[in-house]
């Protein structure tokens, strides 16, 4: 028998009612996370990364305002088909988050400990002084100094990457199987961030759990990750291992964004390249490929169609009508 991913998400839609009429968010995802594995998801503000991240834990329930198509299966439960009840069991759980802003996700009001033990007494059901031990444990964990004194801090006590930290300490305070991680760095010096890419990577090998890393930036991808999923107005364009997408990126938009990362050894008095245009509204999305607004390779037929995603030779899978042909172009001007 062929083991399953931990996490298989297949045409996830998630639709949202507004005043201006319903808007799709995410648009017919189709990923699979493994065992162990840490899986980048990258793209620009307004993409769905969270949104497709937050469907996966349903967060948007308590809206009323959201519909969600398809499947998603973690360890052989559909999430979609749950009760609430029981899909309250598994957030922070089974499937934990770290959200980008450790500020507004904790509470100001009460103490990194009774936030961390609130977690812990809740899912495994420890008496508090068993509770309060372990949180200390798990700040120890993540590199807080001296822990024993920290668990009794306010939020507003802690510096940025301590927070950082602490959201971590509280999401893996109950040992998930898969950890989320919404962009945890964006808002941290460099040297706080290499400390938390190292922290997770870590914590993955040592944990055995799998993480579906979020971020904007490749650089970090390209550190940490195994695989990743590129993505553009709530689709998938590009999916590959981290060495073939580096090596070998196939869509217009893979091959921007790549571009766009800053080159030690380059010359500097060249401007770095910038993607034209900016990511559509949810209220007026196109109706061929996505990116075809923004795409120098556009074509009628990519402005009036929508390519599939479809696995290549290389073993990547692209959404692209022009892909074979841009890469042909390219080897031929080299």
């Amino acid at each position: 028998m062929v083991d399953q991913p931990l996490l298989r998400i297949k045409e996830l839609r998630t639709h949202f009612h507004t005043e201006r009429g319903r808007v799709t968010a995410v648009d017919g995802i189709t990923l699979h996370v493994e065992e162990r594995e840490i899986l980048g998801v990258v793209g620009e503000s307004g993409c769905g990364k969270s949104v497709t991240s937050q469907s996966i834990l349903r967060l948007f329930d308590e809206k009323r305002t959201v519909k969600y198509e398809g499947e998603i299966h973690f360890k052989s439960k559909n999430l979609l088909k749950i009760s609430n009840a029981n899909m309250q069991k598994i957030r922070g759980n089974d499937i934990a988050m770290i959200f980008q802003d450790p500020l507004s996700s904790l509470n100001p009001v009460y103490t990194i400990g009774y936030q961390i033990t609130e977690s812990i007494m809740l899912h495994q059901k420890l008496q508090k002084k068993k509770a309060y031990e372990k949180a200390v444990e798990m700040l120890r964990l993540t590199g807080i100094p001296a822990p024993e004194k920290r668990v009794n801090d306010y939020p507003h006590e802690l510096s940025g990457g301590m927070r950082q930290r602490a959201m971590i300490a509280m999401a893996l305070a109950c040992q998930p199987r898969l950890l989320i991680a919404d962009e945890p760095t964006t808002a941290l010096d460099v040297t706080i961030q290499a400390q938390i890419l190292d922290l997770i990577n870590r914590l993955n090998q040592e944990l055995n759990m799998s993480v579906i890393f979020i971020t904007h930036d490749l650089g970090v991808i390209a550190e940490i990750c195994t695989r990743v999923v590129v993505m553009y107005l709530g689709q998938i364009v590009e999916e590959a291992d981290v060495e073939k997408l580096f090596s070998n990126p196939l869509h217009p938009y893979t091959k921007g964004l790549m571009k766009s990362i800053p080159q030690i050894d380059g010359d500097r008095s060249q401007a770095l390249h910038v993607i034209e245009g900016t990511v559509p509204s949810l209220h007026d999305v196109p109706n061929g490929c996505r990116f075809a607004s923004r795409c120098p390779y556009a074509s009628d037929l990519c402005r009036a169609k929508m390519p599939e995603l479809k696995i290549v030779k290389t073993g990547q899978k692209v959404r692209c009508w022009h892909y074979e042909e841009i890469l042909e172009k390219e080897e031929v001007d080299v």
